[in-house]
């Protein structure tokens, strides 16, 4: 089982198909500029706010973080179900795929991933971006609620008197497509089957019907959905 996440699969994407691709290449330790090690800071002190740990010390000492908190604070007070700093996965194939959620918040049949940043730019393409269609697709996968009640609020804090405040709505068709693009991205990834070469007699059934429903895929006689049904999910 290999993990994988948003980043990741945002690299691999960006990889033209007769690449040969190996696992060392995969971003694994990127290094942090000074505006990400900010961010990754204030995630911790959220973290520890949430959880009820002493943080004045820390706010008194870094008063723009201080001024960040109190724009997310009538959010992080919402009083309903909630949860913080939490990881979601599910296995496809040999692939595990994570995301992380600073806060997902619960009422009745809905769920509200809360995402906050602490940076300056916004991304043009933040809906269509790996990181919002990976939690989206994952919360999908994992909450027993109906797909159009699944939605994302990333929030931007900054030095005015409220965050910039942006949500995405899911839905079955978004969905659909995800899964298409997904499958696409999926099938660049090396696999424990072609680590060395093979004849297809020397194939197991499964990795050969595998190979068959993906030329299916591609010449459109199989959805992307059928596509996924098809592939066995293992037990962690």
């Amino acid at each position: 089982m290999k993990q994988i996440d948003a980043e990741m699969l945002e690299f691999v994407e960006k990889i033209e198909h007769n690449f040969k691709l190996s696992l060392k290449y995969l971003p694994l330790n990127p290094n942090f500029s000074s505006e990400r090690r900010v961010g990754r800071q204030f995630h911790l002190l959220m973290q520890q706010l949430m959880m009820g740990l002493p943080v004045e010390p820390f706010l008194e000492a870094y008063p723009e973080m201080a001024h960040w908190v109190e724009q997310l604070y009538p959010i992080i007070s919402i009083p309903t179900q909630k949860q913080c700093n939490v990881n979601k996965g599910k296995l496809i194939g040999e692939w595990y795929l994570v995301a992380h959620y600073d806060l997902l918040v619960e009422e009745k049949e809905k769920v509200i991933a809360v995402d906050w940043k602490t940076g300056k730019y916004i991304p043009d393409n933040l809906e269509d971006s790996w990181q919002t269609q990976l939690r989206l697709f994952l919360l999908t996968e994992t909450q027993n609620v109906p797909i159009e009640n699944i939605s994302i609020i990333y929030c931007f804090v900054n030095e005015d008197e409220f965050p910039c405040l942006y949500q995405f709505n899911y839905s079955i068709e978004l969905h659909e497509a995800f899964i298409e693009r997904l499958s696409m991205t999926l099938s660049k990834l090396p696999t424990s089957s072609n680590n060395k070469q093979f004849n297809d007699s020397d194939l197991p059934v499964e990795t050969s019907e595998y190979s068959l429903n993906l030329q299916k895929l591609f010449s459109g006689e199989i959805t992307a959905t059928e596509y996924l049904a098809t592939i066995p999910e293992v037990e962690i």
